[in-house]
């Protein structure tokens, strides 16, 4: 049996509906070890997902953004650097473009990159909250490993990042 899972993005728009094959599995007989998703399927199917989902999202937003808001001509493309965003399901590298801003108003500066400046923070809230909670609860070595073997992060966590999110997390509270 061969099991397909494709993503249906809408667009809000009412633009043409994309269709893309996101995950494929092939099973045979029914047995204990064939039964459902296993862990590596389960964290490759998440990450297609993801995948597809996020690009929609970054062209949506750079879309949005293409244009003056003052006078409605397109900004000009300067270059394009990736940034790197944390997630639960991976990590994202992202094509994140620079670009002029226009001269009808004043800026302090000549460029800028909507994509970095919409994604400040380069860790979703949600792998912040289960880095600081699993750390609170045993040592940062072993939340590491355990959010590494459980989520699909896409790259070994190691305990110093972990300890460096519950820092940042902790002085953000305090800042409240």
């Amino acid at each position: 049996m061969k099991i397909t899972v494709q993503v249906v993005l809408h667009a809000d728009d009412d633009t043409e509906t994309v269709v893309r094959e996101a995950f494929t599995v092939q099973r045979d007989a029914l047995a204990p070890e064939t039964v459902g998703l296993q862990l590596g399927e389960a964290k490759d199917l998440l990450s297609a997902v993801q995948e597809t989902l996020v690009e929609h999202q970054v062209a949506t937003a750079l879309s949005a953004q293409a244009a003056c808001p003052d006078c409605g001509i397109a900004h000009r493309h300067k270059d394009s650097r990736p940034i790197v965003m944390r997630t639960l399901f991976g990590t994202l590298r992202l094509a994140s473009p620079r670009w002029w801003r226009c001269r009808c108003s004043p800026h302090a500066t000549r460029t800028f990159s909507p994509l970095a400046d919409i994604l400040r923070e380069r860790t979703t809230p949600e792998l912040s909250y289960l880095q600081a909670r699993f750390a609170g609860l045993v040592s940062y070595g072993l939340s590491a490993d355990l959010l590494s073997e459980i989520l699909p992060l896409g790259r070994t966590l190691h305990a110093t990042t972990v300890r460096r999110q519950v820092q940042a997390t902790a002085q953000r509270l305090g800042a409240l």
